[in-house]
């Protein structure tokens, strides 16, 4: 079965591919990203290969520097959350002191969707 993204990550913009995740943004108001490994039927991290795991954390690390050397960074949040999109994916989001969540969590908050100009500003 070949991979294809779940319903829920459609609608995200897409950024690129890399040797394992496709890179997509998400549409809220912080620099956010998402890493969906290219494998079908992975719901977990423990359900990778061993070489797509090793891959997996290379890919997380190399997005962390991208994003602390593009954004004002201080704290990066990286998690693997799929309680409501169950396709495995790592969360990857820029976060700082003067963010209007901090330093509350952002799982379950109310945010606002960017709109094209923003998201080109930002990205």
């Amino acid at each position: 079965m070949a991979f294809e993204l779940i319903n829920a990550f459609k609608n995200k913009d897409f950024i690129v591919d890399l040797n394992l995740c496709r890179v997509l943004m998400e549409n809220k108001v912080f620099p956010w990203i998402l890493l969906i490994p290219r494998v079908s039927n992975i719901t977990q991290i423990n359900q990778l290969k061993e070489v797509d795991s090793i891959q997996l954390i290379k890919e997380m690390n190399y997005a962390t520097d991208i994003m602390e050397n593009i954004f004002p960074t201080d704290r990066i949040n990286v998690a693997a959350i799929g309680n409501k999109s169950p396709q495995l994916h790592i969360h990857i989001i820029s976060r700082t002191k003067n963010d209007p969540l901090w330093p509350e969590t952002i799982w379950g908050q109310e945010m606002e969707i960017l709109d094209n100009k923003e998201k080109e500003y930002i990205f």
